[in-house]
């Protein structure tokens, strides 16, 4: 039996998360500067690296995820991908030329952006075991601190970047990759945070799900959330560049859209959660889908920054469902398969990105940003109705309270 746990097992896995949040939300903005205007890349050769980048990613992820649902201890993933982090980011701030970020971007980073991915991993499966009553809960609770990162973490590394140097916002993010290796370093010296998996479902369910075709209900929820998320993206990408060049906005506003939204999202990241317990996940996907698709045709009509501002609450309602709810229930989509299941998140933020560049890069070729607003909203109803179309049976199911 394993041992009783000496540590704030919570306490840990959320500081885990928030510095999670940290890696992305200092680099992720910057990172397009650093490589063509720091660095010199061109345009074309930078998104070259980070496309064959974010497809490697997906590859290792899927492969982590297949192996983790093997080992005897998923914790050293989690280690070993943080590890890859603070190497990757760390080799980009220490020598800052354009090999450096190129054997950072393709071949180390695929890895360290694993960390997120696996983390919910070990998340899931623990809560599993000793809180099987709170684990949908306790994955949004968790989500929801990794969006607090991105609320408060964008200003301070926009002041390093502007106050001292842009290769600053690596030098953060790898010492948050350090911290969350420190924190699993400190779960595998407690013998209780160590988790085997579950026991394996009936041979007819392994059969019809990690050994064979997945069930239509989950293809279809799966194919849904991609269509929905091409539609976040283009979300995005778009917002941003209507209000600067079609409402009159500033870039001050740009950044504070993108705390506003942050914020906003964090009360209902929470109140999903809670919900989860009574409202399936499909019914509160298809819902939380089709209100942010009416989110982005309200945008594509928006007046004035103003009211793309006030339209905010509509996203933070739905932005918060489709980011942690989906989490849970691609976890669930491969039975017995935590690990395998949560690399999907990978598969399906790499899916969406993919279109969604093509897209925008269609769409947006006269400067209309409004028709991309206008074709995510559309494209948002589209993932909806694909979901429900699947799931009716699901879409109807109301929980009982645990």
């Amino acid at each position: 039996m394993a041992d009783s746990m000496r540590l704030p097992v919570t306490a840990l896995l959320g500081a885990n998360m928030f510095f999670s949040g940290v890696t992305f939300a200092s680099t992720a903005p910057y990172a397009a500067i650093v490589g063509v205007e720091t660095l010199g890349l061109t345009g074309p050769s930078y998104a070259g690296l980070v496309s064959a980048g974010a497809i490697a990613g997906t590859f290792i992820s899927v492969f982590l995820g297949y192996l983790s649902d093997r080992l005897p201890d998923r914790r050293i993933l989690v280690l070993i991908s943080a590890l890859a982090g603070v190497l990757g980011h760390g080799l980009i701030y220490w020598l800052r030329t354009p090999l450096a970020f190129s054997v950072s971007t393709v071949l180390i980073m695929p890895l360290g952006f694993a960390m997120f991915s696996q983390s919910f991993a070990y998340v899931r499966v623990f809560y599993n075991r000793h809180h099987p009553g709170r684990a949908d809960f306790m994955v949004s609770m968790l989500r929801t601190v990794f969006t607090v990162a991105w609320a408060v973490v964008p200003p301070l590394a926009g002041y390093l970047a502007a106050a001292f140097s842009i290769f600053d916002v690596y030098l953060m993010s790898s010492l948050a990759y350090l911290a969350c290796a420190l924190i699993f370093a400190a779960l595998m010296a407690d013998g209780g945070t160590r988790v085997a998996n579950l026991p394996a479902p009936p041979k007819p369910v392994r059969e019809a799900g990690a050994r064979g075709p997945l069930p239509v209900p989950i293809v279809t929820g799966v194919a849904g959330l991609i269509v929905v998320s091409v539609a976040t993206r283009l979300g995005g990408m778009g917002t941003p560049l209507l209000m600067v060049n079609a409402l009159g906005g500033e870039l001050t506003d740009v950044g504070f859209l993108a705390g506003l939204a942050a914020a906003l999202e964090l009360p209902f990241m929470l109140g999903w959660g809670l919900l989860l317990a009574k409202i399936s996940k499909e019914a509160i996907l298809v819902f939380n889908a089709l209100l942010f698709g009416l989110y982005l045709v309200l945008v594509s009509r928006a007046g004035s920054v103003a009211e793309v501002l006030w339209l905010q609450c509509l996203n933070g309602i739905a932005t918060a469902a489709l980011m942690s709810v989906s989490i849970s229930y691609l976890q669930d989509a491969i039975k017995g398969r935590v690990g395998l299941s949560t690399s999907l998140m990978d598969v399906v933020a790499i899916a969406a990105t993919l279109l969604s560049g093509a897209v925008f890069g269609v769409l947006s070729i006269g400067g209309d940003y409004r028709l991309v607003l206008l074709a995510g909203g559309l494209i948002a109803i589209a993932g909806a109705m694909l979901m429900l179309a699947g799931n009716l049976g699901r879409v109807g199911l109301v929980r009982r309270a645990a």
